[in-house]
């Protein structure tokens, strides 16, 4: 092999340039893909980082700020920096000094002996750091004055005179008589930013600078962005404090002015609101709380019980589990106020009329909440579990410490769904009303460390429910508003049992079967626990259809769903007995199943065959994840 041959390899080999490539072992942290060079280089909004946080420090010593209409602006005089130690302090910086005129090249093409002069009379923050974005690597001279506006005039004697500076390499400090800084004239070398293992200054640019700016995380989208964009959890219109005007833009820069009802869209103007700038460097934090769309100066939490009234842990199980039984009386009452309604399962396409849109949406906002009650009692018994306690699937005869109020099955009547509204009406007061209970468990539990350990995972779940428990309140009175005008004869189902013998009798007591299935299903979850009770409680959804399908049908016949509690529901399921109950199950399903089957016709008969396949693989699969968690 020649030597030239040799030396191939060499020409051609790939240096590595960052740590994690240099490294001979696995080194955790951020791989090569994220360092600057690979970066979209974008900004105003920006995508991965903002070139202006990074050029901001592109003269060593001082840190600017370009986020401003004004101009560049100095920012900071760094303490360690040349600037400082020729001269220029803190006290040269206030008011602030502005960025007039940059010596540099921003092309190798150009000569480094006569470099271009660039002044900057009237131009925004933007249109400075387009310049000093362009600036190479070497030597550079910037211009800085006590104003926006530049007196500099833009002469070929001024630039030659900077050019005999820049050759010169020394800076120049001009004062006036009382020791104030006229204009200031620094040469140096243009800042490389990342030292030769391609790591940023840490001395300089500090977490999240890079990024302050973009859309993400918000400051531009923040000012920019209104209502139905993410931001819209910001608010737009605001009423005062006072509640006397109703029309305040949230952003607005004078907070101090109640504008009058001639200057209520001049606040909109953008020279009104907080600017770009402002929004970055912190006064959002001046910014008032807003609750209900009415501005706040503080935030008063409403008030939780006395410290004597905390609960102790014992109290706090015993609350959880009467809860379980609150929470699935109410799914089921939600349920049966849902298929009383007379509106179909899905609705059609086209061919509907506006009333039925409204019954149709009233009827399945019903349905939603049921469903997410259901998942409350699933949390509140994962809170039980965190406890260490058995699970729970009893069904409340009185709904409500306070309310006093017992179960019953009852159509979706306008009284009905009043009693609906004030079960979920959020409470100020802990132990008043639904949610109210639950105020009063998370104080108890967030109050108490020491007495629950598991802190930290139950307030969460606890916070879920409450958070729910207030939306359910407004998505009932949305029902309240769909069914406003109408009847409740020309919405309303006429329920009823059905004589003893008929099919439809027959499909009543299938309907009790899928939820005694529902419920088991349940159990089972429960009793497994992790993984495999998770896998379970996927599997239950299919006994949620199967119920589902089989009560609407009925109540378009005009039976009604009984919900017929299963006395297994009390009594403990566990990892042992999970199998045999689930064999129970699935005989007395198939035996009522085959019941609708001989005593139906083609369409009842086609639902019975279709939840016997839905059953037959729902068993299947919980037998087999009993079986793999014994193992």
């Amino acid at each position: 092999m020649s030597d030239a041959t040799a030396q191939d390899p060499i020409e051609w080999k790939i240096f590595p340039r960052n740590l994690t490539a240099r490294a001979d072992y696995s080194v955790g942290g951020n791989p090569s893909n994220t360092r600057l060079e690979s970066g979209v280089d974008n900004c105003y909004p920006g995508l991965e980082f903002d070139q202006r946080n990074l050029d901001k420090a592109f003269f060593p010593g001082l840190i600017f700020e370009f986020h401003r209409s004004d101009g560049a602006i100095l920012h900071q005089i760094l303490a360690n920096g040349a600037p400082s130690q020729q001269g220029l302090t803190d006290a040269d910086n206030n008011p602030p000094l502005y960025l007039w005129a940059l010596v540099g090249r921003y092309s190798t093409s150009q000569s480094e002996a006569d470099p271009p002069v660039f002044f900057f009379n009237g131009l925004d923050g933007l249109e400075v750091w387009r310049r000093v974005h362009d600036l190479i690597p070497g030597r550079i001279a910037i211009v800085l004055g006590p104003s926006p506006g530049s007196i500099l005039t833009p002469s070929l004697g001024l630039s030659r005179q900077l050019d005999q500076i820049y050759d010169s390499g020394e800076s120049l400090l001009q004062r006036d008589d009382n020791g104030r800084l006229q204009i200031a004239v620094l040469v140096g070398q243009r800042a490389q930013y990342l030292d030769e293992n391609g790591v940023i200054d840490v001395d300089v640019y500090q977490p999240g600078d890079l990024t302050r700016s973009l859309c993400s995380p918000w400051q531009y989208d923040f000012r920019d962005c209104g209502c139905f964009y993410w931001a819209a959890s910001k608010p737009d219109i605001v009423t005062s404090g006072d509640g006397q005007q109703p029309y305040l833009n949230f952003q607005r820069r004078d907070r101090n002015i109640t504008p009058q009802p001639s200057e209520v869209l001049a606040q909109w103007q953008r020279e009104q609101e907080l600017d770009y700038a402002e929004l970055i460097e912190g006064v959002w934090n001046q910014l008032p709380v807003v609750l209900n769309d009415r501005e706040s100066e503080q935030f008063i939490p409403p008030p939780g019980p006395p410290i004597t009234q905390l609960m102790t842990r014992q109290q706090v199980i015993d609350e959880l589990r009467y809860l379980t039984t609150v929470e699935h009386a109410l799914c089921v009452e939600y349920l049966y106020a849902h298929y009383s309604v007379n509106a179909p399962m899905r609705l059609p396409e086209s061919g509907v009329d506006e009333q039925t849109r409204r019954i149709f949406a009233a009827a399945n906002e019903v349905f939603l909440i049921a469903v997410d009650e259901m998942r409350h009692l699933r949390w509140v018994n994962e809170a039980l579990d965190l406890m260490q306690q058995p699970p729970s699937l009893g069904r409340a005869q009185l709904i409500g410490r306070n309310f006093n109020r017992p179960f019953e099955l009852e159509r979706l009547t306008p009284e009905q769904l009043q009693w609906f509204i004030d079960v979920e009406k959020p409470s100020q007061s802990a132990g008043q009303g639904l949610d109210g209970m639950y105020v009063r468990l998370l104080t108890s539990i967030d109050r108490q460390p020491e007495q629950f350990p598991e802190r930290e995972r139950l307030l969460p779940l606890i916070k879920l429910i409450i958070d729910e428990g207030e939306n359910h309140y407004k998505r009932f009175l949305s029902v309240q508003k769909h069914l406003a005008g109408i009847s409740p004869d020309s919405y309303l189902r006429p329920l009823k049992n059905p004589q003893s013998g008929t099919q439809l009798a027959s499909l009543q007591k299938l309907s009790d079967q899928n939820y005694s299935v529902l419920l088991g299903a349940l159990q089972v979850s429960f009793a497994l626990g992790d993984r495999a009770g998770g896998m379970v409680l996927e599997q239950s959804r299919r006994a949620m259809f199967n119920l589902h399908e089989t009560n609407h049908y009925m109540a378009s016949k005009g039976v009604r769903a009984r919900f017929k509690l299963p006395t297994t529901v009390t009594t403990t399921m566990t990892r042992g007995n999970a199998s045999d109950r689930m064999n129970t199950l699935f005989t007395e399903t198939a035996a009522a199943i085959t019941e609708v089957k001989e005593t139906s016709d083609f369409t009842e008969h086609d639902l019975a065959e279709r939840q016997q396949r839905i059953n037959e693989e729902l068993f299947q699969r919980i037998h087999q994840l009993i079986e793999e968690d014994a193992d």
